[in-house]
């Protein structure tokens, strides 16, 4: 993922199939109260802040009880937060054509030295080496922070502060929408950042830089996916834990290997494992609908399936992805694969399971936006149809849309 060379000129080609206008015709305007509805009531938000990010008059932030996008300030009809959401009009499948789906090359990775992180370490060790060799300035990860259920956004930009974050936080925190607000709390001056997040995450990362008309994300330059079927909400996952009989006082870390969730306590002793299957009632409904597991829009692609016990897959999907590679050698204990056939059927179930949800036709010919007429016609009389709001909050759309 580049940085642009020409801020305020989209990076498209000719095919009108893959542009994304700064605005629409009047009768085809799409208000943040549609995307609401369609959405966040729906229950199908994946807190990835897309549409956070691609606001350009900042009026979306984040509502502090459930950590789903809020309206903040008087909605202007732009379309954008609409058009980036990978649950109403991105076509992230169309994106993901555009993007690439072939990794340049595959390996097994683990950190060169032993410290804390999910799978051996890779994606930590990955960035803090490429900050020692000074090809970015910065990482936003996810750290739990005083929660290992709720994360938050944060920009690291020395080893040891990657190394506080490591490990894995399966919430999501919004991190999209955030990036520009670290960047500029930060003192770094016109930086190169590195993003980590899940699929949705960097599916909006992608599409703003390939389509945006001005400077958000303007800093990240290269994107990490980590592979991912599932986010929780922390308030729905920590009621579960209670449920069985695990003390959240206890709770250092959680980690989902081979299709189970351990919970573990500061000393890493085992207080719970239990097949993820029974935390689904606490799972993001709308992570059900995504077809894109591995992360096909990023420029290195990293999980845990494909590889050894201890170690990371990591797949870079781009010449930026495979020269990162490269450049944090030194601070990976790093073999290349053979084969990538067990990641690559653990992608094609996870697209079907997704096909087995979502109402619309995947298309990944079709135009890189759904309207909101057709999202409307495809999910209208399904268990996902839009909700109407809330009675409590009408009020502030009428006032500000």
């Amino acid at each position: 993922m580049s940085k642009r060379a020409t801020p305020g000129v989209p990076s498209v080609g000719n095919d009108p199939r893959d542009s994304i206008t700064e605005s629409r015709e009047p009768e085809e305007k799409t208000w943040f109260r549609d995307l609401d509805e369609a959405v966040i009531e729906a229950d199908r938000c994946v807190q990835c802040g897309s549409c956070m990010a691609a606001c350009p008059s900042d009026s979306i932030g984040i509502e502090p009880e459930t950590g789903r996008p809020t309206l903040v300030r008087m909605c202007t009809g732009c379309s954008r937060c609409w058009d980036f959401c990978p649950r109403s009009g991105l076509r992230y499948e169309r994106l993901n054509e555009l993007e690439g789906e072939s990794p340049d090359a595959a390996y097994a990775a683990s950190a060169d030295d032993d410290h804390e992180g999910q799978d051996g370490g890779a994606v930590t060790a990955l960035l803090a080496g490429l900050l020692a060799a000074g090809e970015i300035d910065g990482a936003v990860v996810v750290s739990d922070g005083d929660d290992p259920l709720a994360g938050e956004a944060t920009l690291a930009t020395s080893p040891e502060e990657l190394f506080e974050s490591a490990g894995s936080t399966y919430s999501q925190t919004m991190q999209l929408g955030q990036v520009d607000d670290l960047v500029a709390e930060s003192d770094l001056v016109d930086p190169d950042i590195a993003l980590v997040g899940t699929p949705c995450v960097i599916q909006g990362a992608a599409a703003l830089d390939r389509l945006q008309y001005d400077d958000e994300l303007a800093s990240v330059s290269l994107t990490v996916s980590l592979v991912c079927t599932r986010s929780f909400a922390a308030d729905r996952l920590r009621s579960l834990l209670v449920g069985n009989g695990v003390d959240m006082d206890d709770v250092d870390s959680l980690e989902v290997v081979g299709g189970a969730l351990t919970a573990r306590d500061a000393d890493g002793h085992r207080l719970l494992t239990k097949d993820v299957e029974a935390f689904d009632a606490a799972a993001l409904r709308g992570c059900a609908e995504c077809a894109d597991a591995v992360g096909k829009a990023a420029d290195i692609s990293a999980g845990n399936v494909g590889s050894p016990d201890g170690k990371t897959t990591l797949l870079a999907r781009t010449d930026d992805g495979t020269a990162a590679i490269e450049a944090a050698m030194e601070a990976l204990d790093i073999d290349e694969l053979d084969s990538t056939d067990a990641l690559d059927a653990f992608a094609d179930w996870n697209r079907r399971q997704a096909e087995a949800t979502i109402p619309r036709e995947r298309d990944s010919e079709a135009s890189l936006t759904v309207t909101y007429t057709e999202h409307r016609e495809a999910y209208d009389g399904t268990g996902r149809e839009p909700e109407p709001l809330n009675p409590a909050r009408v009020h502030q759309y009428e006032e500000w849309c």
